[in-house]
């Protein structure tokens, strides 16, 4: 029965890769490209590069807790199968990032991980009685169907977050916050029912520009109380304050750019790969900005 799971769950993740207009082993080989990098940076950057690779797994195992998932498990499978199904994925997910951490001798991180991936398969996340409130408004609807899928990972950045100003280390805070305005990116991977387009009445340019601005204003409510504390407690890290807003202003357009130049679809190879590069060398985001809203513009005409 589990390895009969485990083939279709094979199945379905090769289904949805070819969706994307790559071949599986292309994917695989990008997945191992993926974790080379990773490796690298922990070479650059490996006290930070634990941080990040701990919170990615985090908030993969937290994805898999989801009540109706597990529900449906529970329901098909018997308590032990269930239960060794649960672990088995948890341990394939989390398995390149634990020989990364494990090659690079961050034995306190690796066994974090292993204990983190066992917990995560015992427990599931009921739905709370009413909706999880958010402080965000109905539109764009992005920000809160994304915090309430990313909740416990934006609390566990606001600890941190204050862990680096009670111990005095900006470098700690500054990180969280990017790691909270990145999150806010991958609030916009997926894409609107039609319909919701249907119902606007605005141009594709003021759609767009409408999209730009409640992005960055919802981005900025979860990042500004971090920031106004830093600049007050570490007063000579402004120009880093201005690097980071810079960012936010320039990224998160890109995300919602790329999400239309999609659409209808879901961001793919082509859009993905786009947000890497800049991510990889951000002042390329300068050139591909107003190339991709081009693009958007001309695609959202076709849905408006």
């Amino acid at each position: 029965m589990v390895s009969n799971y485990l083939k279709l769950q094979y199945t379905l993740l090769s289904r949805h890769i070819r969706a994307t207009g790559l071949p599986v082993w292309l994917a695989f080989f990008i997945v191992f490209g993926l974790a080379y990098f990773a490796y690298y940076a922990l070479v650059q950057y490996p006290l930070f590069g634990c941080y990040a690779l701990l919170l990615g797994n985090f908030q993969v195992l937290f994805l898999l807790t989801e009540k109706n998932r597990n529900d449906f498990l529970k329901n098909t499978y018997s308590k032990r199968d269930f239960h060794k199904i649960r672990i088995f994925e948890n341990g394939l997910l989390t398995l390149p990032s634990f020989i990364i951490l494990f090659l690079h001798n961050q034995w306190g991180y690796a066994v974090l991980l292993a204990i983190l991936a066992i917990i995560f398969a015992f427990l599931t996340f009921k739905a709370f009685g009413k909706s999880i409130p958010t402080p965000f408004a109905k539109k764009p609807f992005e920000f809160i169907i994304g915090f309430r899928r990313s909740y416990l990972l934006l609390l566990v950045l606001y600890l941190l977050a204050g862990i680096g100003f009670y111990v005095a280390n900006s470098n700690l805070v500054l990180f969280c916050v990017v790691c909270i305005a990145l999150a806010c990116v991958f609030y916009y991977q997926l894409p609107e029912p039609i319909f919701y387009l249907w119902n606007n009445h605005y141009t594709p340019t003021v759609f767009l520009m409408r999209k730009f601005k409640r992005g960055i204003l919802q981005c900025l409510l979860l990042v500004l109380p971090l920031l106004f504390l830093y600049v007050i407690i570490f007063p000579s890290e402004l120009f880093n304050v201005c690097i980071v807003l810079g960012g936010i202003l320039l990224l998160l357009p890109f995300a919602i750019t790329l999400k239309y130049v999609a659409y209808p679809r879901e961001i793919n190879f082509p859009e993905g790969f786009a947000l890497a590069l800049c991510f990889s060398f951000y002042p390329l985001i300068l050139a591909l900005l107003p190339f991709y809203y081009i693009k958007a513009i001309n695609n959202l005409k076709n849905h408006l």
